[in-house]
């Protein structure tokens, strides 16, 4: 009769454990993204925690709209290429991705997810100042390690013969643990989280987009790009050519538990004419009317 011990599952557990613990994990270049509705939890309140009155209330239906607008990969891919991973966590989205294998990255992909990161925040802006609500999008550069598995199913649970009943077959497919490796131990998810979490008293206003110097660095190393700065904007080239103007409304040092972090805040996006055919200019400030 196989017991937990025996299976697969079990040995996987143990090799992760055992790597922990020899420090013989290899961390992985990453950049990360957390896209937060705010007002969120004013609206619960509002709503005493009983979600049938929430739900009437609407919040539930634009958490709905807001998953159906940005709960998706905007960066497509196979490895080795790079792709993105997206993790929604009630009022926010959580998105990553690894950036180990920077050869394979294709630097026209890599400048439209970053068109596709603010499109993002600008339909947002529009969709929760419709709903008397906000949002905040911080981008972050960082790392991520893997230390445990990322499923723990009945195979860890049941012990059972070569038949096992109906009930322990159902039991052995259940997974009961989302540990995604995406996300474990990510600190560039990590660095954006807490940029929000410090929030308007920290200076990153409600509605504003932010991106945490390291995240330029990371994409600087894909062949083709290159970043540079002036005093007011961010230059992301493609081939020595200006591909997108980011314009710089605030840069601010976040000093946070160990980290020092220059965080820039971001008021509009110029997609340059050499890169998409025409000049196109995305407001984040007057973006009812962009």
């Amino acid at each position: 009769m196989p017991t937990p011990w025996e299976k697969e599952e079990f040995h996987n557990s143990l090799e992760w454990k055992r790597r922990a613990r020899s420090g013989s994990l290899t961390p992985i270049p990453c950049i990360g993204a957390w896209i937060d509705v705010c007002g969120f939890g004013s609206q619960l309140e509002k709503a005493k925690w009983n979600l049938s009155e929430f739900q009437v209330g609407g919040t539930v239906n634009l958490l709905s709209e807001v998953y159906q607008r940005v709960g998706h990969p905007f960066w497509v891919g196979v490895e080795p290429e790079p792709y993105e991973s997206v993790l929604v966590l009630n009022d926010g989205i959580a998105r990553t991705v690894d950036l180990g294998n920077v050869q394979c990255a294709q630097a026209v992909q890599a400048i439209f997810y970053i068109r596709a990161l603010v499109l993002a925040h600008l339909h947002l802006l529009r969709l929760t100042n419709h709903n008397h609500l906000g949002v905040r999008t911080v981008l972050a550069g960082g790392e991520r390690i893997q230390y445990s598995p990322t499923t723990f199913t009945g195979n860890s649970i049941l012990s059972h013969g070569d038949a096992p009943s109906e009930w322990g077959k159902r039991l052995l497919e259940k997974n009961f643990l989302y540990n995604p490796s995406e996300f474990q131990m990510n600190t560039a998810f990590a660095k954006a989280y807490s940029i929000d979490a410090n929030g308007t008293r920290s200076g990153f206003n409600v509605n504003g987009f932010f991106v945490e110097e390291m995240f330029f660095e990371r994409f600087g190393a894909i062949p083709g790009i290159d970043v540079t700065f002036d005093e007011s904007s961010i230059y992301v080239k493609h081939n020595n050519n200006t591909a997108l103007e980011l314009r710089v409304s605030l840069k601010k040092e976040f000093v946070f538990k160990g980290l020092n972090a220059s965080v820039y805040g971001i008021s509009s996006v110029r997609v340059d004419t050499s890169f998409e055919g025409e000049e196109t200019i995305i407001d984040l400030v007057n973006y009812e009317m962009a």
